[in-house]
């Protein structure tokens, strides 16, 4: 498949519309139908289904769409290292799972892009597991994961911050009156947690003799969703602290007790040769979170 014809491809997948992408990409309509066409043939599948006023893409275009987007960023970052000099530009494609300690690595993003007015970043949301895969084949350049994972396989820096698990549920819930919750007090709620977290040793040893007993309703990749449905008033949401602004939600945060944490770990790939842009990150992150 040519680069281009992928790039054509994601330029409709974002505009939904064929004239509009053509727009974007200063080409004519009927030449973008064609190379459109062409590459549904040459895959035998149909990609779009064409609708009056816009187009909305197959399962199979979906699959495309995910993996056309990882290859022109992965031929962008070659080029960017084939072509990088002492100028830090280009893109950092990083991945993250959710937490509230990660403002401490965005205000050094911020200062890089403060520095250097030829950079961008690419944040992509994610499970550790999926996070780790895109940067081992080289579709991110960072990751950001939590828990406590074996990582011989990358460079890493714990970051000092922890993550603490929470409870979330509704202010007129009886659990509301206590200062903290236990695997008693929760045992009889319906609970939504990470899918991660919810098999974790740490949270089995944290129900206990009580795990087979805990009611798992929802589980969820992203918190803000799921506290909707904690803020009904039946379920109990477990999830790391500060995701979610109580104040905006009928909702209260207690801590969870005994007390459960996880780190945060940067990852990076071995021995990979990295841009300008990727080395400035990393000095920054070790002049803040490495000194003595």
């Amino acid at each position: 498949m040519d680069l281009r014809i992928l790039r054509y491809f994601l330029a409709v997948c974002q505009e939904k519309n064929i004239s509009k992408a053509a727009e974007s990409l200063h080409i004519a309509q009927p030449s973008l139908s064609k190379q459109i066409k062409t590459l549904e043939e040459e895959l035998g599948v149909t990609l779009f289904i064409r609708g009056h006023r816009q187009i909305t893409l197959t399962q199979e275009g979906y699959f495309l769409r995910d993996r056309a987007q990882e290859m022109v960023n992965m031929a962008t970052q070659t080029k960017q290292i084939i072509q990088s000099s002492n100028l830090i530009t280009g893109t950092l494609n990083i991945g993250a799972g959710q937490s509230y300690a990660l403002k401490s690595v965005m205000k050094i993003i911020d200062q890089i892009i403060q520095e250097e007015p030829d950079v961008h970043f690419n944040f992509y949301d994610g499970y550790a597991d999926e996070i780790e895969a895109k940067v081992s084949n080289g579709s991110l350049d960072f990751g950001i994961i939590m828990g406590d994972r074996p990582l011989d396989n990358f460079e890493s820096l714990i970051l000092p911050q922890r993550n603490q698990f929470y409870a979330l549920f509704n202010k007129k819930m009886p659990l509301a009156e206590r200062e903290k919750v236990t695997p008693d007090d929760l045992i009889n709620y319906p609970i939504i947690t990470s899918a991660q977290s919810f098999v974790s040793d740490k949270f089995r040893n944290w129900w206990g003799n009580r795990y087979d007993q805990v009611i798992n309703v929802a589980t969820t990749n992203l918190a803000y969703n799921a506290s909707l449905l904690a803020s009904q008033g039946h379920a109990v949401q477990i999830s790391y602290n500060n995701l979610i602004d109580t104040r905006l939600e009928e909702l209260v945060a207690r801590p969870l007790s005994p007390k459960i944490t996880d780190p945060n770990i940067i990852i990076w790939k071995k021995n990979a040769q990295r841009s300008n842009l990727a080395n400035k990150f990393i000095e920054k992150l070790q002049e803040v979170f490495t000194q003595p």
